[in-house]
């Protein structure tokens, strides 16, 4: 913790096991967990290849690794994206639609490079896809800038409006601008929500939720909870909102939420992944509002899947290509994390200099 990034170098896996994948990365964004395990916030395991917001080239495909979660041809050379995951498919968890807890689970850029394939996290030259990992080529139309952090905000915000429901003129509260609630904001968007609201403590956040459509931006460091349910109620004929989505990573904004609930209202809680975010919620107001609060971590494949049809339809309604405000060349990670770490921009990508492969690769450890 603190100290910089090193450049290391590790031999590219030249016998791949059935079902697996070996992609050379062309683009790799820097993701605020990302930023929280370098600054000791997270815990993972070290030494680790950070990076799980990835999209890649194939060049090798073991047996069995022949088509895409589409059900289309996979062959070398294609720009592909996968899931932040590789599930086993038959354990306890897969079983029961949950293969992102699966007993067998290998998570990219959240495991430790010491063990053989190493090449697992994003910040890196090479990456070897485990069997059980589903592809999904990227559409021609859909950029590498708008296609790169897909598998993570876009993919993880179309299983929460799944797994909460979003029925067309629902009036949404979005609590949080960051890449999770500007997604949000396209989705409910295009799922026709009759008004949506957003709230973020910071005002150039709240203007990239302007140019995504939101309808009221509130800058909650500006208003007190009195106000904020005025503003609400003023926004809703009185009602108070349909739908309302936490994706601040602030447990404080579930007291809020209850607050701008209409009678029946829906919660769904998907920011709050550090211990301790325990949940100021009157009990009385969640029983006598009869409130519905559930809470939704990552995404199964299937969701990757949609998130890139998603982009395919609609991305160039949306200003998804210019949320990657800076680039750099892999060499320079410590200056990309700098950058990144500074807020002035919502995703700062990596990118790989294009050549000749080599039998051995750079990698990016932590």
């Amino acid at each position: 913790m603190g100290d910089p990034i090193s450049i290391e170098q590790f031999e590219i896996p030249q016998n791949l096991e059935p079902g697996a994948a070996l992609c050379r990365v062309r683009m790799s964004t820097i993701c605020g967990s990302d930023l929280h395990t370098i600054s000791g916030r997270r815990e993972e395991p070290t030494p680790i290849i950070l990076g799980h917001e990835i999209i890649g080239d194939i060049v090798a495909l073991g047996k069995e690794q022949d088509r895409d979660g589409f059900g289309d041809e996979l062959k070398v050379g294609d720009r592909v994206t996968w899931p932040v995951i590789a599930a086993c498919g038959s354990c306890f968890y897969c079983e029961r639609k949950l293969p992102q807890k699966c007993a067998c689970l290998q998570k990219y850029g959240h495991t430790t490079s010491t063990e053989w394939p190493h090449l697992t996290g994003g910040y890196s030259e090479y990456i070897y896809l485990h069997p059980g990992t589903v592809v999904f080529r990227v559409p021609a139309n859909v950029s590498d800038q708008a296609a790169t952090p897909a598998n993570c905000a876009l993919s993880t915000m179309i299983h929460a409006t799944e797994a909460i429901g979003l029925l067309k003129e629902e009036t949404v509260l979005i609590q949080g601008a960051g890449m999770l609630g500007l997604n949000l904001v396209a989705l409910a968007k295009e799922a026709g929500a009759g008004k949506i609201l957003i709230t973020d403590a910071k005002q150039d956040r709240l203007e990239w939720a302007g140019k995504f459509g939101a309808d009221c931006c509130v800058h909650v460091e500006n208003v007190s909870d009195e106000e904020m349910g005025s503003i609400v109620l003023e926004q809703t004929s009185g009602h108070g909102v349909d739908v309302a989505f936490e994706v601040c990573g602030a447990a404080s904004a579930a007291r809020q939420a209850a607050a701008a609930l209409r009678i029946g209202g829906r919660y769904l809680i998907a920011g709050m992944v550090t211990p301790g975010s325990y949940l100021d919620i009157d009990g009385n107001l969640l029983t006598r509002k009869c409130l519905t609060v559930k809470g939704i971590h990552n995404y199964r494949p299937e969701h990757l899947g949609r998130a890139i049809r998603f982009l395919e339809m609609h991305s160039t309604r949306y200003p998804f290509d210019s949320m990657v405000g800076r680039t750099f060349p892999m060499a320079e990670i410590n200056e990309a994390i700098e950058a990144a770490s500074s807020g002035d921009h919502i995703r700062v990508a990596v990118l790989n200099p294009q050549g000749k492969q080599n039998e051995r690769t750079n990698k990016v450890q932590a």
